[in-house]
Parts: structure tokens; C-alpha cells; sequence
């Protein structure tokens, strides 16, 4: 069953920031986030280190499709220092989006 009403938003950014993002994404109802720690470079590298990678955090969240421009500006207002190593945010189609808890299974 395709379902398109949802979306998914991924934010990577400084995991200095998580604190804050955490607090301004509850400030507008999101109310479900996932956290990983993750490591990588891309455009912002500090070439003077041995090891050019940086600590990040992923932030995903599962969100009804006409919600994911207030959260995508509320996370970049959040980080935004006008910096190459402040991070991106994607919006991706959901196909489907299954509650576990409202799963049965039907013989």
C-alpha cells in the first residue's frame, strides 16, 4: 500500500548542537526523534589534523508530510552559523509508515 502523506527528515549536524535542536523541535510538537553519533567529512575538513573526520549527530524523524518545512527550518534556525561545517538537511518520501503497535496480523 503506498502511502505518500509522510516523510522523513534527516539533519546532520555538530553533536554540540543536539541539545538545542532537541528543545526547539519539542518547542513545535515533533514528538518522536532518533539520535545516532556518526562521524564523516565533506565540505569542511581540518586538513591540519591527522584524522580529518568530525563528530556528528544523525537526527531522523518520521513526520506527516505538510510538517516537514516548519521542521527542516527550525533545525537549520537552530544550528545555522553561516558556516561550510554547519551540516544539511534532506525531506525524503515515506512509501509506507507502519505503527508496530497498531500491526495485526491477519490470517
Amino acid at each position: 500500500m503506498m502511502n505518500t502523506k509522510f516523510c522523513k527528515v534527516t539533519a546532520i549536524f555538530s553533536s554540540l548542537e543536539l541539545e538545542k535542536v532537541e528543545g526547539a523541535l519539542k518547542a513545535i510538537g515533533v514528538s518522536g526523534l532518533t539520535v545516532s553519533k556518526v562521524r564523516g567529512f565533506g565540505e569542511y575538513r581540518n586538513y591540519y589534523a591527522e584524522d580529518t573526520m568530525a563528530d556528528w549527530v544523525r537526527a531522523e524523524i518520521f513526520e506527516e508530510a505538510g510538517r516537514a518545512e516548519k521542521i527542516v527550518k527550525t533545525i537549520a534556525r537552530t544550528v545555522h552559523k553561516g558556516l561550510d561545517s554547519d551540516g544539511f538537511v534532506a525531506v525524503l518520501p515515506v512509501e509506507d509508515l507502519l505503527h508496530i503497535r497498531d500491526f495485526k496480523d491477519v490470517p
